[in-house]
């Protein structure tokens, strides 16, 4: 299946932010964001909304955390995002299809899922949801709405599944910092707050 005919998670950006957007990242209000999600999200063909602002496509963004070090990935030519290929990124995650809506909370199974499919991690991991990417600047971001998580690994054993997509190993704080100009934005806004220590 051509990712453009999958059917992705949306939600009306009015309904995401009635009192207006927000640019970076953000802890605030995040349980708003998600009941918002929860009452306003439908699914639709990813084609349609991919150039749409109005719509924002809702996107797990897990950051894999073992003690101090992050995985660092590669995004490569394999990409189904031409726009994100050949950037490095901190975060991993995808769009939300209907098949994660036989769980009773679409977006974790979603999360879970496109985690699973993307990357083999040891048994025990556990993510939360630490805050909310928005950017209306980028192209990309003008359509997506990034829901960061935190997985913290008992071990730092991650295997990539997609080769032919993705490339990866942990980094330190001062390696990922080092690549921060190769860094694709959303994750730049994770590093950023990291730095700062919000999460």
């Amino acid at each position: 299946m051509s990712p453009l005919s999958e059917e992705v998670l949306v939600v009306p950006r009015a309904h995401l932010f009635p009192s207006g957007g927000f640019h970076g990242f953000s802890t605030e209000g995040l349980p708003g964001y998600l009941a918002a999600i929860a009452a306003h999200a439908y699914f639709a063909p990813r084609a349609r909304v991919e150039d749409d602002p109005g719509l924002k496509q809702i996107i797990p963004y897990v950051v894999l955390r073992h003690q101090e070090r992050i995985f660092l990935v590669r995004r490569t030519r394999g990409g189904s995002e031409e726009r994100l290929r050949e950037k490095l990124s901190v975060g991993l995650g995808g769009h939300i299809n209907p098949e994660d809506v036989a769980d009773a909370d679409p977006v974790d199974a979603g999360m879970r899922r496109e985690l699973t499919e993307e990357v083999d991690v040891p048994p025990g991991w556990r993510a939360r949801p630490v805050g909310v990417i928005n950017d209306d600047v980028e192209p990309v971001g003008r359509v997506h709405f990034g829901l960061v998580y935190i997985a913290d690994l008992p071990t730092p054993e991650v295997r990539v599944r997609e080769r032919s997509k993705l490339a990866g190993a942990f980094a330190t704080p001062q390696e990922v910092r080092a690549a921060y100009e190769r860094l694709e934005t959303w994750s730049q806004f994770v590093v950023d707050a990291i730095d700062l220590q919000e999460i």
